[in-house]
């Protein structure tokens, strides 16, 4: 398998340490490159009362306020990423230091200025996965954060970063399950097998989605569970006489019927598309959920079939929308369900933005390289086309 270079987005909560643990015992290889990055906060401006004409003793205690400042922050950073460092590489995970790079870059200022230099950074460096942790915040207190500048890093991140983000989100008893016992005679080097909940539809971003897990995520032991939530189907007026409600009603259950049924035939396309890339049957999955009203409903369903599956990371595609589509389609009960799985979930989140780059459906045709002997696995370059923030033009009802 190719190296890949992830990206660790630190800072002192406990939130983005359990990230870099969750992420080194379950999803890295041994020749991954690591960066271990950490982003300076933007400098308070403190404004002093001062004589009408600031004197240079003025201006030199309030630079000496900002050098000192720096000083600190810059020290705070250091020693963020020094327990980053001896845990990836003295620890048990025995990480090869050259594989290890450290970053402090500066803000911008606010959460999006944080946010903006990682996505930057991971630009630059062609990064292939960013791993950051989430504080859990609710809905509410995200909106009036953001209004000051201190919104969700981890939103932001999964909004514009140009590659798969994975967002650790969950309490200690559901990022340890799983886990063997660690000490100095049985280093954690591995983990249990972990079920992986893929959420698919019939999008190409849901497509990409399930084939970067096949290729990035999955190992032979683990087992997939393939979730699709049917479309939704408008719910009946009852308030009309009872003959023509009764009807309303039996037409209703037909349709959800038939959603459910379309939504069995696209998670069984993804079981073959995932058995053709040498996933077990056995290890394998399918679950088809009636369908809601709206994103929300959706995202719900997932969520609460991914607790009962007991899962250990879920995987969604995300069409890349803008936050101004997000904000009206949420208005109408149709906006993002990677959105809802973020903040929701009860175990760490995998959004993959991308489609399927081979022009076709990605599901039905076989996964393998004509011209060798029994064809070979395509490798993610070739199966990804990235997409930029507020593409939605291939955008399907439930991704």
């Amino acid at each position: 398998m190719a190296p890949r270079r992830v990206l660790f987005c630190l800072d002192e909560s406990p939130q983005s340490i359990r990230g870099l643990e969750w992420t080194l015992l379950h999803l890295r290889r041994p020749s991954d490159e690591l960066h271990l990055v950490t982003v300076l906060p933007p400098l308070a401006y403190n404004v002093y009362p001062v004589a009408p004409v600031a004197t240079g003793a003025a201006v030199a205690a309030v630079t000496h306020q900002w050098d000192a400042q720096r000083r600190a922050e810059e020290h705070q950073a250091a020693d963020v990423l020094k327990a980053a460092v001896d845990l990836v590489c003295t620890q048990h995970n025995k990480v090869p230091r050259d594989l290890v790079h450290t970053k402090a870059l500066p803000a911008a200022g606010g959460a999006s200025g944080i946010a903006e230099s990682l996505v930057e950074y991971a630009r630059v460096q062609s990064i292939d996965l960013a791993v950051v942790g989430c504080r859990g915040m609710g809905a509410l207190q995200r909106s009036l954060m953001s209004f000051i500048g201190l919104g969700s890093v981890s939103d932001y991140c999964t909004h514009h970063m140009p590659c798969p983000s994975l967002v650790v989100r969950g309490d200690d008893a559901v990022l340890g399950r799983g886990l063997m016992a660690a000490d100095e005679a049985h280093p954690p080097q591995t983990a249990q097998p972990k079920r992986v909940m893929v959420c698919c539809d019939d999008s190409p971003h849901a497509h990409a989605a399930l084939l970067w897990a096949l290729d990035n995520v999955l190992l032979p032991h683990d087992h997939l569970v393939l979730a699709v939530v049917g479309n939704p189907v408008p719910f009946p007026i009852l308030d009309e006489p009872a003959a023509v409600a009764a009807m309303q009603s039996a037409q209703y259950r037909d349709e959800a019927a038939a959603a459910v049924a379309a939504a069995r035939d696209v998670a069984e396309r993804c079981a073959a598309a995932a058995q053709r890339r040498g996933v077990g049957k056995t290890k394998i999955t399918v679950a088809a959920l009636p369908p809601g009203g709206s994103a929300v409903d959706a995202g719900a369903a997932l969520c609460k079939h991914g607790k009962a599956e007991g899962v250990d990371l879920m995987v969604v595609g995300s069409r890349g929308m803008g936050a101004v589509a997000r904000s009206l389609l949420g208005l109408v009960g149709m906006g993002s369900v990677s959105d809802h799985l973020a903040h929701n979930s009860s175990c760490p989140l995998l959004v993959v933005k991308g489609v399927a780059g081979n022009g076709g459906d990605g599901l039905s045709d076989p996964d393998v390289t004509p011209g060798a002997p029994g064809g070979s696995v395509q490798s993610m370059s070739s199966t990804l086309r990235p997409i930029t923030e507020g593409d939605g033009s291939e955008a399907s009802s439930m991704q």
